[in-house]
């Protein structure tokens, strides 16, 4: 079967990104445009375009609109995903050789940048839960914990990255963070990417947005939770500690030459779709949606985990038995596909289509696993072997260039990395180049294996000493 070919193949319930749901939710004109003969909207750079970098134009226009009516000072379109925003969002942030501090769950983009442009990362643990695998919202006392941890005099800090919400929907009240991190006067990215919708719903009791946390920095994903299509997304800055010309540079810096137009109409349309009355109040009936299939789920004695995004059905497949890498074979086999498989959950993207017919589809689903799986009474999560704060071995850019050899991971005890471990989705390193592969961390890398593929006698380059 060719790529084109699978494009278009059928499932009975897609349940996973991009957050239109194989576009039931795209914007209507962007619809509209995609009706075209193919190809036809597809543009070069033209004057009255321009780019995200322009000062005139279509998209220099819109970025002014949208920044003016979120309170910003400016805004950038992205067609590299949130990815290449939160990239160039660190460069901006950081010189070669300074350091920024950033939660273990950062998306593996942070860690590649920082390998790329020798910017260190002083990592910080969270605080971490054995009966699901997750790390929880991070609290004024723990970011305060770890201030006190970690020797500013030592270790001059550029930056701090914030994850809010998580790939789960986890989400913590980010202004007394930001709060704590500008008495420091250290700017603060909030990588939102799967918290876009926010902005826009804030009478439905959700996380406040970033933006409106006073965040310096936060890129959101149009694709992961707006409707806009994949590799959309939008960088917002604001206040004083951010200098201007230095992230316009960043950004020029991994911007591609030729952006999608499509793409770039995808950024405007998805945004723009939400600030029309009519589309906002269609879409927040579907969270609230989200809402009572939520209830009537946790009604019927389905082990569901609650987070802060309604659109996150988190099932905890572990309190059954069964794992969720299981779980989500089974259900793909019966052709409801999810997003995240996990050893103790699976979890659903619900996304701003219409989904009324997923709860008796996904119960009828459940009680069909239950009679035909396996159960196990061993399923466990080794607690994650960091330390509260915690820099690797080596410089993390000498530990990527470094020469090293490949061996596989079982004879690779007490060794330094200079790989990345990052089973995708979602996306968060177990492991950093230039960190070392002591007893605790090996034990628990070899746990994960258990049901991950990814994982399973896999190969890892170590520097050689």
């Amino acid at each position: 079967m060719s790529i084109s070919s699978f494009l278009t193949k059928k499932f009975l319930k897609s349940l996973f990104f991009p957050a239109h749901n194989r576009g039931a939710a795209l914007p209507k004109k962007l619809v509209k445009l995609l009706k075209n003969p193919p190809g036809y909207w597809d543009l070069p750079e033209l004057p009255e375009i321009g780019s995200p970098l322009s000062q005139s134009g279509l998209i220099a226009k819109s970025q002014r609109e949208f920044s003016d009516k979120f309170g910003a000072k400016g805004c950038f379109f992205g067609v590299n995903g949130a990815s290449g925003l939160i990239q160039s969002a660190v460069i901006a942030m950081a010189n070669p050789g300074e350091n920024i501090l950033m939660p273990r769950n950062v998306h593996i983009s942070v860690i590649k940048i920082c390998a790329m442009q020798n910017i260190n990362p002083i990592f910080f643990d969270l605080e971490f839960s054995t009966l699901t695998g997750h790390y929880k919202p991070i609290t004024k006392i723990w970011l305060e914990n770890v201030f006190k941890k970690l020797n500013f005099d030592e270790n001059k800090v550029a930056g701090v990255i914030l994850v809010n919400p998580s790939y789960h929907g986890y989400a913590g009240d980010l202004e007394p963070l930001i709060d704590c991190c500008h008495q420091k006067n250290l700017p603060v990215l909030v990588d939102e990417a799967h918290g876009s919708y926010f902005l826009f719903c804030e009478n439905l009791n959700l996380p406040k947005p970033a933006l409106s946390s006073n965040a310096d920095l936060v890129v959101n994903s149009l694709h992961k939770s707006l409707n806009g299509l994949t590799q959309t997304a939008v960088l917002w800055y604001k206040g004083n500690l951010i200098n201007e010309y230095k992230l316009i540079k960043s950004i020029n810096l991994l911007q591609t030459t030729s952006p999608s137009s499509l793409l770039l109409s995808s950024c405007e349309e998805s945004i723009r779709d939400w600030l029309n009355k009519k589309s906002l109040s269609k879409y927040q009936k579907r969270i609230l949606e989200a809402k009572s299939i939520y209830k009537k789920l946790i009604q019927k004695n389905i082990p569901l985990i609650e987070t802060q995004d309604p659109l996150k059905i988190v099932v905890n497949t572990s309190k059954t038995g069964i794992d969720g890498f299981t779980a989500d074979n089974f259900f793909y086999r019966n052709g409801l596909i999810a997003e995240l498989p996990e050893m103790m959950t699976l979890t659903f993207c619900l996304g701003f289509g219409n989904q009324k017919d997923f709860l008796n589809l996904f119960e009828k689903l459940w009680k069909k696993l239950l009679l035909n799986s396996k159960k196990s009474k061993s399923l466990e999560v080794l607690r994650s072997p960091f330390k509260l704060v915690q820099a690797p071995e080596i410089e993390i850019g000498i530990a990527w260039r470094g020469k090293s050899r490949s061996i596989p991971f079982s004879k690779s005890l007490n060794k330094i990395s200079g790989d990345i471990i990052c089973p995708y989705p979602p996306g968060i390193p177990l492991l950093v180049p230039g960190e070392k592969i002591d007893m605790d961390r090996f034990n628990w890398i070899n746990n994960q294996s258990l049901c991950n593929k990814d994982l399973v006698n896999f190969n890892i380059r170590v520097l050689e000493t």
